[in-house]
């Protein structure tokens, strides 16, 4: 490891720590779920290496596992604490990630959406005419995405199913069917390119 990696380590460690406290006591009033978010949309703003190395030590001490020499890039956030990164994980500018479980050396481009899942809000509403019975009404159901080793995502992908290893998704790509090991797909919805 550089001496300039670990110094960035080291500074951003220090600059988790009243991020780290505020979460903390944030937890107490709001809850863990809404504590989470609230501190991962804080932490997103901090710019540089500095910024990184801050998120990759928050992260480790609030998401389910992160891997060694994760990349967090600028105004990316997490929704859900149950998120498991890889070693060597990319996650690129602007990206917004769920319930996942991310490989070792996954890349996302810029801009990319993990859902936690494609049914977060349940059943469509029935259209009765009855005002409480809407998609926000319903029981919320989270899938936990996979995203296998290797695989790469391209700038503004929405993906909401599972995406083998060593798999492509295209730039723009939105993923609601499983994509198999190796696949290169795009389009909307995402399909197997040639």
């Amino acid at each position: 490891m550089s001496i300039a990696k670990t110094i960035g380590q080291c500074l951003g460690a220090c600059r988790a720590i009243p991020y780290r406290c505020c979460h903390a006591l944030s937890c107490a009033v709001l809850g863990q779920e809404k504590a989470f978010i609230a501190a991962s949309e804080r932490i997103a703003r901090l710019a540089g290496y500095v910024g990184i190395y801050t998120r990759q030590s928050f992260y480790r001490a609030t998401l389910e596992h992160v891997g060694a020499d994760v990349y967090f890039g600028f105004m990316s956030l997490f929704s859900k604490r149950g998120a498991r990164l890889g070693d060597r994980v990319y996650i690129g500018r602007m990206c917004t990630i769920g319930l996942a479980d991310i490989g070792d050396d996954v890349m996302l481009a810029d801009g990319v959406q993990v859902l936690s899942g494609r049914h977060q809000h349940g059943a469509e509403a029935s259209g009765g005419g009855d005002a409480s019975d809407t998609l926000r009404d319903n029981e919320q159901t989270f899938t936990k995405i996979t995203i296998g080793k290797g695989a790469w995502i391209g700038a503004g992908a929405v993906v909401m199913a599972d995406v083998g290893e060593g798999a492509i998704v295209g730039a723009g790509a939105v993923v609601v069917r499983p994509v198999e090991a190796g696949t290169k797909v795009g389009g909307v919805p995402a399909k197997p390119l040639g």
